[in-house]
């Protein structure tokens, strides 16, 4: 069930009863002043029931958590802690006066990212985009009509893309320790079947040679000197401790049906230690190092390696995405556990039919992107949807002047939006932790890297609307009176000069 708030808080009637109220400057009230929280709502309500279940938390307290959770990089108690000390953060979120109560449980957000995909996020990115641009158009309207020049225009049709791995925050994978982790759960699972095994009539308990198989592990990971062959014969053993251990099992289910009943979680963690010893068997027979759909993490069996070829991680775990930047907003245009090849035709029409849902009343002109993105069948998607590449052509170099120039100007402008898609990458991973995914769920995973996209947007949508104002008020004066215009605008030429 929906529960919407009365209105949109002020800061005036905001009580704290230590510092009494509270300082208009902060960074917190100047950015939930400026965030249009009843545009992002009607995205969290459409996916809410409005009329069944217990009232939701109203979406301005559940938005706003989420970019206090994003914004600090902290986990998702620590940010119900952080809001529940700090006044400020309380009116961020839209409470009406300071209470030392938490605001909700910190469950309450795998909840929410099980609801909100990440196309949700991103209709929230485009609102904030929208939104700045009406801004800034207004606030051009009152200083100038000619606030918009031929390269801005043109800058607007122009979007980046490029391609990166968000990795998940698991254990570097072996084959060893993978192997050892799902004997240890097939242990578990032996031991929660046997006592109702037992009462229905068994009398002696599968055994497991547990103590064993860990001591041959851990010898082995302490060895110092290890060949390949060595790994192999270490592998196998720990292989056929736990097929043993799954015939037990099956064997335990098939002589007890009806009695014995698995809860959901053991049940598809027995599926995955299925899956794991099938393909491990299969490599070891066959003298391979790879399969498709390699399982890497009992518990978060959808990750899959994904090969970079980058220095010092030539090999990440976690989803790979496809991100598009248009005027310094990023959007989360594809995201997929498995590998992909993002220059092929389907991710490029993809991107610009995204581009197209995002703003219906303008056309896509340019796309830069770097060499994949530039081979022939993305060429011939991207010429046939009426959009220039921008990047290094195809055939050998030109020898007209014209051509030469004209490659220039086009090095120039690929090498200008390429630095802002990496720039980006790197904000949003250093800052706001997409270089380790918490989440544990597919879904929830791929909600969490959206939200980051959003909190990293928000960040754009504020800084843009600063420098408008502080823009006009330097080129066209509009706060100031007449009298004054002419010395402030030599005060912000000789501060800009000098």
């Amino acid at each position: 069930m929906i529960k919407t708030s009365s209105s949109q808080l002020s800061i005036e009637g905001f009580l704290d009863p230590e510092i009494g109220r509270l300082n208009p400057e902060n960074r917190w009230v100047k950015l939930a002043n400026s965030i249009p929280w009843a545009e992002l709502g009607l995205v969290y309500e459409s996916k809410m029931s409005t009329g069944k279940g217990s009232p939701c938390k109203p979406a301005r307290l559940v938005i706003g958590a989420l970019i206090v959770k994003h914004k600090l990089n902290v986990s998702d108690a620590e940010a119900i802690e952080q809001i529940k000390e700090n006044p400020y953060l309380q009116y961020f979120v839209g409470l009406g006066s300071f209470t030392t109560e938490k605001a909700f449980d910190p469950s309450l957000f795998t909840t929410v990212r099980k609801r909100l995909g990440y196309g949700d996020f991103n209709r929230m990115s485009s609102l904030l985009q929208h939104e700045g641009i009406r801004i800034a158009e207004g606030d051009r309207d009152e200083g100038s009509k000619d606030g918009h020049s031929g390269d801005a225009e043109d800058d607007k049709r122009v979007v980046s893309c490029d391609a990166t791995v968000a990795p998940q925050e698991i254990p570097y994978p072996t084959d060893l320790g993978l192997l050892a982790t799902a004997r240890v759960q097939s242990e578990k699972i032996i031991d929660l079947l046997w006592p109702v095994a037992r009462d229905s009539g068994l009398s002696k308990k599968p055994r497991t040679y547990r103590d064993k198989a860990h001591r041959e592990y851990v010898g082995a990971t302490r060895k110092k000197r290890k060949g390949a062959e060595f790994w192999r014969v270490c592998a196998r053993r720990q292989l056929n401790y736990l097929e043993r251990n799954l015939r037990h099992i099956d064997s335990l289910i098939e002589a007890n049906k009806g009695v014995i009943r698995l809860k959901s979680r053991f049940l598809k963690i027995l599926m995955v230690l299925h899956e794991i010893a099938r393909q491990q068997s299969l490599m070891l027979e066959t003298g391979a190092n790879r399969v498709d759909g390699r399982i890497v993490n009992v518990f978060q069996p959808h990750v899959r390696p994904i090969v970079r070829g980058k220095n010092g991680s030539d090999t990440e775990f976690g989803a790979k995405l496809s991100v598009s930047l248009h005027e310094g907003y990023s959007y989360l245009d594809k995201a997929q556990w498995d590998a992909y090849y993002e220059g092929d035709a389907e991710v490029i029409r993809g991107h610009i039919d995204s581009f197209g849902e995002r703003n219906p009343e303008m056309k896509l002109g340019k796309f830069v992107g770097d060499k994949i993105y530039g081979n022939r069948n993305a060429r011939q998607t991207m010429s046939g949807a009426g959009v220039e590449f921008v990047g290094s052509p195809l055939g050998r170099p030109p020898s007209s002047p014209e051509k030469i120039r004209e490659r220039k100007e086009n090095r120039t402008l690929h090498q200008r939006h390429r630095s802002r898609a990496e720039g980006k990458f790197g904000e949003v991973k250093r800052g706001h932790g997409l270089d380790k995914i918490q989440a544990r769920r597919a879904d929830t995973s791929l909600s969490w890297i959206a939200c980051i996209f959003f909190v990293a947007n928000l960040k754009r949508f504020q800084s843009e609307i600063f420098f408008d104002l502080v823009f006009l008020s330097w080129k066209y004066g509009i706060w100031l009176q007449d009298g004054e215009k002419k010395q402030e605008k030599t005060v912000w030429q000789n501060i800009l000069a000098g």
